[in-house]
């Protein structure tokens, strides 16, 4: 069987600097809550993750927008397009809550500007 592949790999877990590529708009399946879907990549791999338009998301998109040095007001998600900022990639599991069942997903979180990320707590805990 001949299988054509044209998609790198998914990020391993750990810190990354990577660009947003492309930024896709959507609902989600649960509540119909509107988000948009950024995809980051660096020559490693690429990492996608949802950023909902709801109050409990409010802060992780303010973390975001600093992270790419925009300031905090109204957002257009295609200005995202093209910046870079370090993530850190890892696993999320959470109930379905349609089937109750347990997924798994790959998700990027705590997000700081490039540059800034060797001066996160993490870091400074390893060099004592």
């Amino acid at each position: 069987m001949k299988v054509n592949v044209n998609e790198s790999p998914r990020l391993k877990d750990g810190r990354h600097t990577v660009t947003i590529v492309e930024v896709t708009d959507g609902r989600s399946e649960y509540k119909d809550v509107p988000f948009f879907n950024a995809r980051m990549e660096n020559e490693d791999g690429f990492v996608e993750q949802r950023f909902y338009d709801s109050e409990p998301s409010k802060p992780i998109l303010a973390a975001l927008m600093q992270a790419v040095g925009m300031k905090a007001g109204k957002l257009n998600s295609e200005d995202l397009v093209g910046k870079k900022l370090s993530v850190e990639v890892g696993e999320r599991t959470y109930s379905d809550p349609e089937t109750g069942d347990e997924k798994t997903i790959t998700e990027a979180s705590h997000f700081e500007m490039v540059g800034e990320a060797d001066t996160s707590d993490a870091t400074k805990k390893k060099k004592k």
